[in-house]
């Protein structure tokens, strides 16, 4: 059984590359005898070289520019049911799918087959772009998705597996889309009583009432007894939970998610019932992969050269002195932003302002101040 969800994109070309990053990531798509589960159609190369093709494609039709109301590539999800599969199998399958609705029209696709979870997933990163034509793709939920869909139930039929029984979701005989809201609820309850986050949710539950009125230490410990490791030095302040037995991880938020219970599994309602969790401070090398360490860092540069010429007091002079010290300001379609010029990476103010908190390290708000 395979089902078919759409993710959500990026707008920008720096999103692009991440993805592609991403769903390649080694030790997610190697397999133990050092077969790689990686395949791409109407493109080839290394993950750079992909890169580069889809961004080639979109400069040959003017569609290269950052743009807050277009998405840069679409990418899918197909997971598959534990244990019906062999990776090869998976792989092999996501490849036939992606040809059959997209490869054939001439658009470029990444694929890759993780197995670092329960569940064996490909992803698609597809070029939104279509090289052959120049027209962007567009996808819409309520017919284009359904027959993806039905695509990848005819494949798996074609290989013998399971395939999800669309006609239990149809509220009326004569319709011919299944009802969403039905179908997930069902497949919710399903997940709630058979996933293994539904042992280590009973687990967190009777760890939250024994910890009542002690300390969040004592519940990590109890935790930690029950094979559960928990990790609260997070950049966006959740809670991990990890079961040292599988390896598998899930967060407060998730399983606030699955199993609603008015805030009971969230950070700030532990913290309440067991104790306040330990001030940290994050280390950027502890947390981030080498390519976000790569962002900070060039963040970090930014505001340090930012420091370094508040004196200054007209913009002329303020953006001659940014240029010498690596930085130009440009103006784009969906803005003015600084442009590190070695790199080429864009920062605009609503980026930096996510990150710093604070409106002085903003361009707009730099300029204001500037004669």
């Amino acid at each position: 059984m395979a089902i078919i969800k759409i993710t959500k994109a990026g707008k920008t070309k720096a999103s692009l590359k991440t993805a592609l990053y991403y769903i390649s990531e080694p030790q997610k798509i190697t397999l133990s005898n050092g077969e790689v589960l990686l395949s791409t159609l109407n493109c080839w190369g290394t993950i750079q070289n992909i890169y580069e093709t889809m961004i080639s494609t979109k400069e040959m039709y003017r569609k290269a520019t950052d743009n807050k109301n277009s998405e840069m590539y679409k990418h899918f999800q197909q997971s598959f049911k534990p244990n019906e599969l062999t990776p090869q199998l998976a792989h092999k399958i996501g490849i036939k799918w992606a040809d059959q609705n997209f490869g054939k029209q001439g658009f470029e696709i990444c694929i890759c087959t993780h197995i670092d979870k329960e569940h064996i997933h490909n992803h698609f990163i597809i070029n939104s772009v279509n090289p052959i034509t120049g027209k962007t793709i567009v996808i819409n939920a309520n017919k284009t998705l359904e027959q993806l869909k039905f695509s990848s139930d005819e494949i798996c039929r074609e290989y013998g597996l399971s395939v999800i029984d669309r006609n239990y979701y149809v509220p009326e005989k004569t319709q011919a889309i299944y009802s969403m809201k039905k179908k997930y609820s069902i497949e919710r309850e399903t997940f709630k009583t058979n996933s293994w986050q539904n042992e280590i949710h009973e687990i967190i539950k009777e760890a939250i009432i024994k910890s009542q009125g002690k300390n969040f230490e004592f519940f990590c410990q109890y935790l930690k007894q029950k094979k559960i490791i928990v990790d609260y030095k997070r950049l966006n302040n959740d809670l991990i939970f990890q079961d040292e037995t599988t390896g598998y991880k899930t967060s407060d938020k998730t399983l606030e998610k699955t199993f609603p219970t008015q805030g009971y599994f969230l950070r700030l309602n532990i913290e309440k019932l067991v104790g306040k969790i330990p001030d940290y401070q994050l280390e950027i090398a502890e947390i981030l992969s080498p390519q976000k360490q790569g962002f900070y860092k060039l963040i970090e540069n930014l505001l340090e050269v930012i420091d370094s010429n508040r004196f200054i007091e007209t913009k002329e002079d303020f953006y001659k002195a940014m240029e010498k010290d690596g930085w130009e300001i440009l103006n784009t379609l969906t803005g003015k932003c600084f442009c590190h010029k070695n790199t080429g990476r864009l920062f605009y103010d609503s980026t930096i302002y996510k990150i710093t908190k604070k409106h002085e390290y903003c361009l707009n708000y730099l300029e204001q101040n500037l004669n």
